[in-house]
């Protein structure tokens, strides 16, 4: 029987994503440089012919500052190490935290470029159903079977439920979109919509199928899980609330597309002032001499007869507004800069270095609380992970503390280097200070270096002898 409430699919919006929907197609559009959605944001100008609408629309390219943006940020959030008290089997699975090939920093970097660009996402902790080969924890870690991260996009996160448990919301239920591709016919594909709904301990995959223009809800998996709660985890750089944050770079979004749309006007303006409009007086007084005139042909090879007192020349439009638009987009331009991480080198006067950094300090400050919130989302999720494998401790992961601070220079680090040759400091001390001040990758294993230079310096004593 098909639902007698439409509310009772499980592919129906929750009020607060059908809120948020239009912000999110802008966001999507300019991330994927309004490739295709041209035409909702250069709409057709009245008695505009099809023709010239579709011309006007290839003669501007988007430039695309939003995506740039993002991706500038989340490459701070990427740098971080796991900690000591990580669970062996994260540890283990490292390089392929996803079973798609991706290792824990793309995976997250990933994640990141997706919450920094929507507000939130959701990373859900899959575990592959029970073998029944498998009788123990040890069984479990040499087996392949283990939990795997899985990226989901906030618009496929449909609707949820909440309850408050000792005063904070816990997820009741979830229900999650998932398009597959299957064969269709000997060599086609079709695209296929499911919806996972997921509460405590329990999943379920419905397909919604139209027949005789009414939908069915159709199960066509169910399973449980060994967990007590939802294994997905909501995951914000920037606000807490459960599914209620929104999109920090919205606004350059919105201002991406009026400079979209400017720079669309002023190569109109430019185009017209290129192209004046010839005009010959003299030779038509009356609606009868419009049939007589021959058309118009101008060119190296023709000639214009011009009546007595008449006049042939070329109006052309003044083109007053040019500078002021061009004013426009640098004003536009600015304040999208302002709004990103350019401000270290954009802008038309040099900035002083206290500028550098007060800015600095200002966008160190909100990056330190986003690289907060991302170690406590990790946390949480490997948290799931361990719920399943049965570990005791999950662990986390360490955020670089100084997301902005700039390499030694090539001159401090030959101060270090002096300092070392002179006996001042020893070698280890010295690759810990080019470690800090990023000279040195984060990874770099110091110890292990030590230890072979101090074998390579006794091997070297040895021979001398």
């Amino acid at each position: 029987m098909p639902p007698n409430n439409p509310n009772d699919l499980p592919s129906t919006l929750s009020l607060a994503a059908a809120a948020y929907s239009s912000n999110l197609l802008l966001l999507l559009d300019c991330w994927n440089n309004l490739e295709g959605r041209e035409r909702a944001y250069l709409p057709k100008e009245t008695k505009e012919p099809s023709q010239a609408w579709a011309d006007r629309i290839k003669r501007t390219t988007f430039d695309n500052r939003f995506e740039p943006a993002i991706k500038d940020y989340a490459g701070l959030l990427s740098v971080f190490s796991l900690n000591e008290d990580t669970a062996q089997s994260i540890l283990g699975n490292q390089n392929n935290i996803d079973q798609m090939g991706n290792d824990l920093w793309t995976f997250f970097h990933e994640v990141d470029q997706y919450c920094l660009r929507d507000g939130w996402c959701g990373v859900m902790v899959e575990f592959p159903p029970v073998d029944p080969n498998i009788n123990s924890q040890a069984d479990l870690l040499e087996s392949d079977r283990r939990p795997y991260l899985v990226l989901i996009d906030r618009r496929d996160i449909l609707n949820w439920r909440t309850t408050k448990i000792n005063g904070l919301p816990q997820l009741t239920r979830v229900t999650i979109r998932e398009t597959r591709l299957e064969p269709e016919g000997e060599y086609g594909e079709k695209v296929a919509v499911y919806y996972r709904v997921l509460i405590p301990g329990e999943y379920f995959v419905f397909q919604i199928i139209e027949t005789k223009g009414e939908e069915q809800l159709l199960l066509v998996e169910q399973g449980t899980t060994s967990l007590t709660e939802i294994p997905l985890v909501y995951y914000s750089d920037t606000e807490s609330g459960l599914f209620s944050a929104k999109a920090p770079f919205l606004n350059l979004a919105k201002l991406n597309i009026e400079h979209f749309q400017k720079r669309s006007q002023l190569n109109e303006v430019l185009r017209k002032c290129n192209l004046p409009v010839p005009v010959r007086k003299g030779l038509i007084s009356q609606a009868e001499d419009l049939k007589k005139v021959p058309p118009l042909v101008i060119g190296p090879n023709s000639v214009l007869d011009i009546p007595k007192d008449g006049d042939f020349y070329f109006a052309e439009p003044s083109g007053v507004a040019i500078a002021a638009s061009r004013e426009d987009l640098k004003d536009l331009e600015a304040a999208m800069d302002r709004m990103t991480l350019d401000f270290l080198t954009s802008g038309e006067h040099q900035k002083t270095a206290t500028e550098v950094v007060l800015d600095s300090t200002k966008t160190s400050a909100n990056l330190k609380g986003v690289a907060r919130r991302k170690e406590s989302a990790i946390q949480q999720i490997f948290k799931l992970w361990v719920a399943y494998t049965g570990e005791i401790e999950g662990g986390g992961i360490t955020q670089d503390e100084d997301l902005l601070s700039m390499p030694l220079t090539p001159e401090q680090t030959g101060k270090l280097e002096d300092l070392q040759s002179q006996g001042l400091i020893s070698h280890r001390t010295l690759l810990l200070l080019l470690q800090a001040g990023k000279v040195l990758p984060r990874q770099f294993d110091i110890d292990a270096e030590v230890a072979m230079t101090q074998q390579v310096q006794v091997k070297d004593e040895v021979l001398s002898e």
